[in-house]
């Protein structure tokens, strides 16, 4: 024992020079056992007295109770060296090593927990081991400065390229709110041309529209429309305007149900505005043109199968009304219906509305038909054109300014989720945003990317799964040594996978290792230059007081 303390006095003279110096230093203030010297003042009985207050003040007792193996203090504080009562607290002095308190349970368990063995009695006789940690802490603290030293250096070339960053962030944000503004205002200038485009633009096609109309109603009129066709249309449409306003609307004409073209037992709105040339409503010329051709042939059909048949001279003066539209289909004679019977009579009556829908009459001016694909546009005179023309290029012209408005809203919402992000008190960890680290394992390989995600992938193949996404830093004491990454891929019957970062210093960024100790709950270990900091450890290490 004797050459190994030699040993350790060539190793670490320093070491014993503290021990020497707190040798006579803790001889000049007495405490009970399990002690600290922080709170050796508050283990003296009071002045002229024997006796002493618990350290809550909820009572006093004789000095000598204390460490008789006897709770007697509510917060366990008369029995520091004893486990008497489990929520105390022992102090190991550990001298030539780092003191540390070990729960009072632990106290006279046959465990050697301090270096020093002072938490056993002698019968156990733990060996005092606190000069060999010592120095090996000793050891390990050095090259742990040497670590952080060599580190720093690195973290200060990321810190510059992180300030660096962060201004030039700053410059674009500055120029992407000028830009901003400029284009607020076109917007607005392109908004006001849009709208007076838009409305000499509706105006010639309204007008074109009108012009149309009449062009086509004059030619039905001339070509088309026989004096009696005009009659029995004006006829109808009578007797569809119920409201006597001169015109026939969507829901006057919606509940004649002969109009009911899919036989569905409801004449929809479409259906409606399919005789009305797709208007909201339409005045007789229109109707005459428009709309007659296409109910027309339906009140005919209805008649034919429902009605007895008409006389002869009417039957000859609707053939000749009908010749423009369609062949009527030939009507069963009475005989024929009775032999036939109401089954053959449905049938048809179905094959004859199939017949209507598959092949729709020929009605000449306002047919619309729903199979043409491409529909030709209209043949607008050169001024219509020319203010359609004007009024696209109004469109196109606002579409692109409204553009680059979202172009520039979207890069300003990303600098400020990077700088909502945090890099670190002097912006050392903006360099690892947008870098990707891998760690493989037997199984999976895992990648952390900074400020993203964290992920794994089987090595034998597959999908990647998400472990979590960039959430926020979570250290304690020190914020920006853990990182929390949240709101992972689902685990079958689980949570949500997420994963915690441990940082610690290296030269080199790097995964170390990765664990699972909780279902769905990933640990890595990262290292990286920017946990580096030479001027911090130093001070850690000053405020490491060893009781030696």
């Amino acid at each position: 024992m004797q050459s190994l303390q030699l040993s350790q006095l060539v190793l670490v003279p320093l070491v014993l020079a503290l021990v020497a110096l707190n040798d006579g230093s803790a001889g000049e203030v007495p405490r009970p056992l399990g002690v600290s010297l922080a709170k050796a003042s508050l283990y003296q009985p009071r002045a002229g007295e024997n006796s002493w207050t618990c350290l809550d003040g909820s009572r006093s007792i004789p000095f000598s109770q204390i460490n008789d193996d006897y709770c007697d203090c509510a917060d366990g504080s008369d029995e520091p060296g004893t486990s008497a009562c489990p929520q105390g607290q022992f102090h190991c002095l550990n001298k030539g090593h780092q003191p540390v308190n070990i729960p009072s349970s632990q106290v006279q368990d046959g465990i050697c927990d301090c270096c020093d063995g002072s938490d056993e009695s002698q019968v156990v006789g733990c060996p005092n081991t606190c000069l060999e940690l010592g120095a090996a802490a000793a050891v390990q603290r050095r090259n742990a400065a040497e670590l952080h030293k060599r580190g720093a250096e690195r973290r200060l070339e990321m810190i510059s390229r992180g300030k660096q960053m962060k201004a030039e962030r700053e410059a674009r944000r500055l120029e992407l709110d000028q830009r901003r503004k400029e284009q607020e205002l076109l917007r607005a200038e392109k908004e006001q041309l849009k709208q007076t485009a838009e409305a000499q633009e509706a105006e010639a096609i309204e007008i074109f529209k009108e012009q149309q109309r009449e062009v086509d109603a004059d030619t039905a009129q001339a070509e088309r429309e026989p004096q009696q066709m005009r009659q029995e249309a004006s006829l109808t449409f009578v007797r569809y305007d119920t409201n006597k306003d001169g015109f026939v609307e969507v829901t006057e004409l919606m509940v004649d149900m002969n109009l009911d073209r899919d036989r569905n037992g409801v004449v929809t709105v479409e259906e409606a505005k399919y005789f009305l040339d797709e208007r909201e409503r339409v005045d007789l010329d229109a109707f005459v043109t428009l709309a007659w051709p296409r109910i027309k042939p339906l009140q005919m059909l209805a008649e034919g199968l429902f009605q007895p048949p008409q006389p002869e001279e009417v039957a000859q003066q609707a053939e000749v009304t009908t010749e423009a539209i369609q062949p009527t289909p030939p009507k069963p004679s009475e005989e024929q219906a009775e032999l036939a019977g109401d089954d053959d009579i449905e049938a048809d009556e179905e094959g004859e509305e199939d017949q209507y829908d598959d092949e729709e009459p020929d009605v000449g001016v306002g047919e619309a038909s729903p199979d043409v694909e491409e529909v030709t546009p209209p043949n607008y005179d050169p001024e219509t054109q020319r203010l359609i023309q004007q009024a696209n290029e109004a469109r196109n012209a606002l579409e692109e300014v409204e553009r680059s408005l979202r172009e520039i809203q979207q890069e300003v919402s990303e600098i400020d989720d990077q700088n909502n992000k945090g890099y670190g008190l002097t912006e050392e960890w903006a360099v690892h945003d947008g870098q990707c680290y891998n760690f493989e394992d037997r199984e999976y390989v895992y990648t952390l990317c900074p400020f993203d995600r964290a992920s794994q992938k089987s090595r034998s193949g597959g999908p990647e799964t998400t472990l979590g996404r960039w959430d926020k830093w979570s250290g304690e004491p020190k914020q920006y040594s853990q990182q929390q990454y949240t709101n992972g891929a689902a685990c079958w019957n689980g949570p949500n996978r997420s994963a915690i970062i441990n940082i610690s210093c290296a030269l080199e960024p790097k995964i170390t290792a990765v664990s699972e100790p909780n279902r769905c709950e990933y640990y890595f270990e990262f290292e990286t230059p920017a946990a580096c900091d030479s001027e911090a450890f130093q001070s850690e290490s000053e405020n490491l007081h060893d009781e030696l």
